[in-house]
């Protein structure tokens, strides 16, 4: 009878565990249409299947407030190998060009979105050299999605690193990292400058097509295998008693 309780509740939870897996999203980027590396912007467009576009605003400001500059904008070759950028999570990697840097002491990096975005990604490549890091120190908390081979250096060591303080640290690092929570503006800086870097920006939806809830109600498909599971258990129990 033991066995046979066990057995429901284990079905129940397995089956409650396969509802909760998350398959890997499509994700949409920015294509920088305008940029003035010498006046430090560049703006961008996202167009998301399931809403408006989402218009980006990307500055370089120096540290009293003044537009500074940026090394460029290049192709969307950046983004090759494009397994670098896909994850469990991200199923597929920018096809648009990206944004250059050198990085330089006492700049800050900002970028603006027209609205309110939910978990917003960023890819990035290069960063730092095999024997010479380099560090995106940001104002927000970030997760590493992936990570792995540039398209053009590294020699196979390639390496991106959570630190301390909202922190990312490359050995010619190059990958994926997601913003966790909602935003529409977000910065960082580069405190030790590098060679050269490249970055673009990704979304899933925005808040206003997916708005956050306190307490989100369970969906029909997660409770009826709840239902599924309990029915397991009140089953089981009726059989031991009889």
């Amino acid at each position: 009878m033991k066995k046979t309780l066990l057995a429901g509740l284990a079905t129940g939870l397995v089956m409650l565990g396969m509802a909760g897996v998350a398959s890997a999203n499509t994700y949409y980027y920015v294509n920088w249409t305008s940029w003035n590396p010498a006046g430090g912007t560049a703006t961008g467009l996202i167009t998301p299947s399931s809403g408006p576009d989402v218009t980006v605003q990307f500055d370089a400001l120096t540290a009293s407030g003044a537009h500074g500059s940026f090394m460029g904008v290049t192709g969307n070759y950046l983004w090759d190998p494009a397994a670098t950028y896909i994850s469990t999570e991200v199923e597929n990697a920018s096809t648009y060009q990206g944004i250059q840097l050198v990085g330089t002491p006492n700049m800050t990096y900002r970028v603006t979105l027209s609205e309110a975005i939910k978990d917003p990604i960023m890819a990035i490549t290069t960063l730092g050299s095999a024997w010479d890091p380099a560090i995106y120190d940001f104002d927000s908390p970030f997760t590493i999605l992936s990570q792995g081979p540039t398209c053009c250096w590294g020699g196979g060591y390639n390496q991106l690193t959570a630190l301390s303080g909202d922190r990312l640290q490359g050995y010619e690092g190059a990958g994926t990292i997601r913003f966790d929570g909602t935003y529409s503006t977000f910065s960082w800086t580069v405190p030790d400058p590098e060679t050269w870097h490249g970055f673009t920006f990704g979304i899933r939806t925005t808040e206003r097509i997916e708005p956050t809830t306190p307490n989100p109600t369970p969906e029909p498909a997660t409770m009826l295998l709840m239902g599924t599971g309990l029915a397991g258990l009140i089953g089981a129990r009726r059989k031991k008693k009889a």
